[in-house]
């Protein structure tokens, strides 16, 4: 018999509960990883004819109705008229489609492969769907009807991937244990029903509150990846390349995307299936569209102007701090580029220069 084991990729729920937080965590954040629910997540479950929100962003709310396979996800009233706000449902299911048809298709080079939401489609009767009174889904309140987008779901991590991150990270006083009861109490909260984390490779992470910590979209520091023995060069390969796909393969320039840890089920959900481990990109309702493209120079500015925007940089190594993981970005950023352009197209050596010198002078 050989004396090689072959690494672990599935877990029983009740298998994690018993490893240290630390383990779980550098055990399960990892894409391709397979972990079977003891009980599933109370939003994955029948109960309610009503949405329960499970995630919130600056323009839109995601909602999801429990029992269902999708999410929908609404756009907040901020324009005067719905018009507005109609064309920018339509626009952002053109390009989620378009984001996915690429990430889909594309061969990565990187061992972590990113998935972007499928079977996106604009809600043609938002009004039926979403009023309470004359449809049995009905929202939360204080919800308002608007415009909205229908999508696959991002699943949540599993539970006790949510208890591991509580003990974890939770704030609390320095060398204190927290009680069981208490972390499942948090767990159990609204806010912290749908996990999903983010992989912050920047330097620009928010500090964790007691009153604000939420599983949702959970920031991940360096620091706290490092701890937990997490592939930090394989991010930084992977969404290197998935900037230049955005940029010279998509022609968006990216802003406020996310990316964060779900799972999907490996078959029907709501049965007795295992959830996978998946690294996702996501929400592209803040982007634009390049459409000049033959004035390099200014093309390379602004492509770096939305890079350096809080809520992107956050998930760029920074050149100051990590050199290292920053040339494995920039490689990874300005390869896939060179296949997607003429080879002899500057923009993309230009943005990581421009983003290097701009990150110095802005950050140091």
């Amino acid at each position: 018999m050989s004396g090689d084991s072959q690494p672990v990729t599935e877990y029983s729920e009740s298998a994690l509960d018993i490893l240290p937080p630390l383990s779980v965590l550098g055990a399960t954040l990892r894409p391709g990883i397979s972990i079977f629910p003891d009980s599933p997540n109370r939003n994955i479950l029948d109960g309610t004819d009503s949405f329960i929100e499970v995630g919130y962003g600056s323009s839109s709310s995601i909602l999801h109705k429990p029992g269902r396979e999708k999410v929908v996800k609404k756009r907040h009233p901020y324009y005067s008229i719905v018009g507005g706000l109609v064309s920018a449902v339509v626009k952002e299911t053109e390009m989620t489609m378009e984001v996915h048809q690429v990430f889909d298709t594309y061969k990565s080079r990187s061992n972590i492969p990113i998935k972007v939401p499928r079977n996106v489609k604009a809600i043609t009767d938002w009004v039926t769907l979403l009023d309470t009174g004359s449809h049995s889904y009905g929202l939360p309140h204080p919800f308002c009807i608007t415009p909205a987008i229908e999508m696959d779901m991002i699943y949540p991590l599993s539970k006790a991937v949510g208890r591991a991150l509580i003990q974890q990270f939770h704030p609390k006083l320095a060398g204190s244990t927290m009680d069981p009861y208490i972390v499942e109490e948090i767990l159990n909260q609204q806010g912290n029903q749908h996990c999903l984390v983010q992989p912050c490779l920047g330097p620009n992470t928010h500090s964790r509150k007691p009153g604000d910590f939420s599983l949702g979209d959970l920031e991940l520091s360096l620091s706290d990846m490092r701890d937990i023995g997490m592939d930090s060069s394989g991010l930084a390969q992977a969404i290197g390349q998935a900037f230049s796909l955005l940029h010279y393969r998509c022609w968006l320039y990216g802003e406020g995307v996310q990316f964060a840890f779900g799972t999907s089920p490996t078959k029907k959900p709501f049965q007795n299936t295992s959830y996978t481990v998946d690294l996702y990109l996501f929400d592209f309702g803040d982007c634009d569209r390049i459409t000049s493209r033959e004035d390099t120079h200014t093309l390379s500015l602004d492509i770096v102007k939305e890079m350096l925007e809080p809520n992107i940089r956050k998930f760029i190594p920074s050149p100051l701090k990590s050199p290292t993981l920053f040339k494995i970005f920039k490689d990874a950023h300005i390869d896939h580029a060179t296949k997607a352009l003429d080879n002899k197209c500057t923009t993309p050596h230009n943005v990581m220069k421009h983003y290097e010198r701009r990150a110095a002078r802005q950050f140091l």
